[in-house]
């Protein structure tokens, strides 16, 4: 657990993408825009221009006006038009526009069809004769039937291509400054300064950004030096007169009546240094550097072996070796007593402690109730704890000390609540350095 930090939602994309999706969207939506009002304008401009041609030769075939001086192809007549001719869109500007300048030039036109099945695409057009009768035309009309040509779709490609291009330079360029300052948020380690990147390097929004975390993270830590000192400077004062207490308590006289008062203040002294001794963990786990490499199955077993709890209580199955590195002997040992303890104290007995290698992890677990999910998080903190009413002896400071040690050591916590009760795990990343020995 390298960092506590809220999980990303599922399906959102990073900032980066967004832009790019923004500036795709705008200059494709744009593009489409200026395409269609092109593309409508050349049609309608062809319509036109190839209505002013046909329209003589229409006539004299409808027999509404003498033959045309010069002939631009063959007119088909039918009194139907064939079955594979469909009905033009009326909300296609380009035979919309057709229609019109052939009525314009005098050809009474009353219907369009289209055929594209034949090998050369046809227009059909009826047009009103002179005796009222309905005759159907058919002209070439390969050059306004909708169709795509390669220099188009080539053009397109390009078009679309230069736009992906530009459009992931720019938002790359927008989102590497905040990509930049998210890793270096990520990668910041437990206790260490926290270095900022250069203002020259950055616009002005992130690098106000950059400094408000770094003064942010500076006000933490020195809040968490100060708050480890008051710990650190209480705990060892108290240690003191505890020391004079039990030492006075010891020189009693060895009467019977004495002797079970001196075992309740030996008792309580025993107890007040086992809270202090918590104090000073909790301080230490921020503290101590992690900078060696710990054999995790022999600490293990050695926590376990100093409980003394017979194997029907309290169990351990480790490999021979599962060396972890970046990590600190005491810490280690520290992680695995607060679980061990919180099981035997808060859980039920068998307790079983299992170190596997892949992934590198600890599991303690009990047969106990186990916590309620909405516990865990605030069981957590510090000082903190699931007996609201304190009726058990502790500090609160159980799970908040393995929850500093694990994101000190890199790990990250797991908790899972069965029928067969209770599992914490500490799960530590793959890694070539973390590989059981035989």
């Amino acid at each position: 657990m390298t960092a506590e930090r809220p999980a990303r939602r599922r399906g959102s994309a990073s900032l980066f993408t967004r832009l790019l999706r923004a500036q795709l969207g705008l200059v494709i939506g744009l593009g489409l825009v200026i395409w269609v009002l092109f593309y409508v304008e050349r049609n309608v401009t062809i319509a036109r221009l190839y209505a002013e041609a046909w329209a003589p030769q229409l006539l004299a075939a409808a027999g509404l006006g003498p033959p045309p001086v010069s002939s631009v192809g063959t007119v088909e007549q039918r009194s139907a038009p064939p079955e594979t001719a469909r009905r033009t869109s009326p909300l296609a500007p380009r035979f919309v526009a057709l229609q019109e300048a052939l009525r314009a030039n005098g050809v009474p036109v009353t219907e369009l069809r289209i055929e594209l099945a034949r090998r050369q695409t046809r227009i059909w057009l009826a047009v009103q004769t002179a005796d009222g009768r309905s005759l159907w035309l058919g002209v070439a009309g390969q050059a306004v039937a909708p169709e795509w040509s390669q220099r188009t779709l080539l053009a397109l490609a390009l078009v679309a291509a230069l736009v992906v291009g530009l459009s992931w330079h720019t938002a790359r360029r927008l989102a590497r400054p905040l990509e930049g300052l998210r890793r270096r948020i990520e990668g910041q380690q437990p206790g260490a300064p926290y270095v900022a990147a250069s203002v020259v390097d950055q616009p002005p929004e992130v690098a106000a950004i950059d400094a408000a975390y770094a003064e942010l993270l500076a006000r933490w830590q020195r809040h968490e030096r100060e708050r480890a000192l008051l710990l650190a400077g209480v705990s060892h004062d108290l240690r003191s007169p505890l020391s004079r207490i039990r030492m006075a308590a010891e020189l009693l006289p060895e009467a019977p009546t004495v002797a079970k008062r001196r075992d309740v203040i030996t008792r309580n002294v025993d107890e007040a240094d086992r809270l202090i001794e918590s104090f000073l963990d909790f301080v230490r786990a921020g503290e101590l550097p992690c900078d060696v490499t710990v054999d995790l199955a022999a600490a293990a077993r050695a926590v376990v072996a100093s409980f003394e709890r017979p194997a029907a209580q309290l169990d351990v199955a480790t490999p021979a070796t599962l060396e972890i590195p970046r990590a600190n002997l005491l810490l280690t040992e520290r992680l695995i007593a607060n679980l061990v303890d919180n099981a035997l104290k808060h859980g039920r007995p068998p307790v079983r402690v299992t170190v596997t290698a892949s992934p590198p992890s600890l599991t303690v677990e009990d047969a106990g109730d186990g916590l309620a999910p909405h516990q865990l998080e605030a069981l957590q903190e510090a000082f903190r704890r699931g007996d609201s009413a304190r009726t058990q002896a502790g500090s609160g400071l159980g799970l908040a000390i393995v929850r500093q040690v694990a994101t000190r050591l890199g790990a990250r916590l797991v908790f899972a609540r069965d029928a067969q009760g209770q599992r914490i795990s500490v799960v530590w990343p793959l890694s070539p350095a973390s590989s059981p020995s035989a």
